[in-house]
């Protein structure tokens, strides 16, 4: 009878030692889930901001060029531009429920190997706004013609506005239409 009460105790203190040895996995494996599951969370927020950032800024520039202001004259084209940058006037929104003349460059900088999108926007005050950045390859190229095979050019002198600027970002393309260019 001994025997057997000092075997049950034993079975006993082992049954307790695999339960906490099981409960330790668990809660190491719940820590670790929940490690990954924040981690996921952060990126999931990253990309989110990512992602409005990027709507806001391409948003923007639609906006910009719907405002295009195509009065040019034999001094100064409404739109010029090169791979690098291109400058137009727009009316912009002044935040007071109006618009105001502004001058409009939109160009690609370079910092430390990687490329940035920047927007400087001049008007009565003047902002500069980074629209996007971490690139590698970024050009503008401009729409001369979208009949008869949709010419493009690398450079704007024309006294006309183009018909379309693509804002090529290494494998991204956006198609902003010029209202009244061609």
């Amino acid at each position: 009878m001994m025997r057997t009460r000092g075997s049950r105790v034993g079975f006993t203190l082992l049954e307790v030692t695999v339960a906490l040895v099981i409960g330790g996995m668990a809660l190491v494996a719940a820590a670790a889930l929940f490690n990954c599951l924040g981690q996921r969370a952060a990126a999931v927020e990253r990309a989110g901001r990512r992602a409005d950032r990027d709507a806001n800024a391409e948003r923007l520039l639609r906006a910009l060029f719907e405002n295009m202001d195509l009065r040019g004259d034999s001094a100064s084209p409404p739109v010029a531009g090169d791979q690098q940058s291109v400058r137009f006037r727009a009316w912009c929104d002044e935040g007071r429920g109006w618009f105001a003349p502004c001058s409009v460059r939109l160009s690609i900088q370079q910092d430390a190997g990687l490329s940035f999108l920047q927007l400087e926007l001049a008007g009565a005050d003047t902002t500069t706004l980074v629209l996007r950045r971490g690139f590698r390859e970024g050009r503008f190229r401009y729409l001369r013609n979208a009949r008869e095979g949709a010419e493009w050019t690398d450079t704007w002198p024309r006294l006309v506005a183009p018909t379309a600027i693509a804002v090529i970002v290494e494998r991204d393309t956006l198609l902003l239409l010029v209202w009244g260019g061609g």
